[in-house]
């Protein structure tokens, strides 16, 4: 059984989670000058999410497909719930094909690093909209 119910849960989640990357000093800075825009498409439920960092914009849904992307990452709903709990091995699940990049691979991985000060983030997130069921 998957995570979320619906698209729109791992909009509400996922996609607010990408709304505070993309507004983050430390995100906005690495990012400058890259031009790295993310297609983020997930399953189980079916979600896209384009990631704009030079934009600092999020779009979520339908309006993500047929926008241009610099990077295109595909993985499962579960998967990416779980990078933000802080629980999948982001590397490692690219190497064992959980995760499947195409684009520039050097951009997005810059970003890595920065990912885990949002962690905590992710779970307050999920605590005030009261979804202490995806903590476990």
């Amino acid at each position: 059984m998957s995570t979320f119910k619906s698209a729109d849960e791992v909009y509400d989640y996922i996609g607010k989670m990408f709304e505070t990357a993309v507004t983050d000093p430390t995100f906005i800075e690495a990012t400058k000058d890259s031009e790295l825009v993310i297609r983020l498409t997930q399953t189980d439920p079916a979600a896209v999410i384009l990631i704009d960092f030079p934009g600092q914009k999020v779009t979520c849904g339908d309006a993500a497909l047929g926008a241009p992307a610099t990077v295109d990452l595909r993985m499962s709903s579960d998967d990416s719930h779980k990078f933000w709990l802080g629980k999948l091995n982001f590397t490692l699940a690219l190497a064992q094909r959980k995760v499947k990049m195409e684009g520039s691979r050097t951009k997005a991985l810059k970003l890595l690093p920065l990912t885990k000060p949002l962690f905590a983030t992710y779970e307050e997130l999920l605590r005030a909209a009261g979804r202490q069921d995806l903590l476990a």
